[in-house]
């Protein structure tokens, strides 16, 4: 099995994106569509809520797929906690991406 961290990642995100789409719109979405309940957190806030999740790992209180989706949630978490704390530091992205870079990889 080969190292492939790109593709390992895609597949990862792919998931995340499901989950968005599949759980968290229709759960967490005002009629509106505007804002969710996290529109309105601060990046301690998702700080918070990844860390709730964390201390849930490997005690199988929710069984294995209940376990599986909160790293999904956490995913998805730590990227609304870089946005908002991006903004409270009023700092420039760690790396800028565009659509059409090249990163390095094959």
């Amino acid at each position: 099995m080969s190292l492939d961290r790109i593709s390992d990642w895609q597949k990862f995100s792919n998931k995340v994106m499901k989950h968005i789409i599949q759980y968290t719109i229709p759960q967490y979405q005002n009629e509106n569509d505007e804002r969710d309940q996290v529109g309105t957190w601060t990046a301690g806030d998702c700080m918070n809520a990844i860390k709730r999740y964390v201390s849930r790992y490997g005690k199988g209180l929710r069984g294995p797929t209940e376990e599986l989706r909160d790293l999904i949630k956490i995913a998805h978490y730590a990227q609304f906690c870089y946005d908002k704390r991006k903004n409270e530091l009023k700092c420039n992205d760690v790396y800028v991406v565009s659509k059409f870079e090249n990163y390095g990889g094959k």
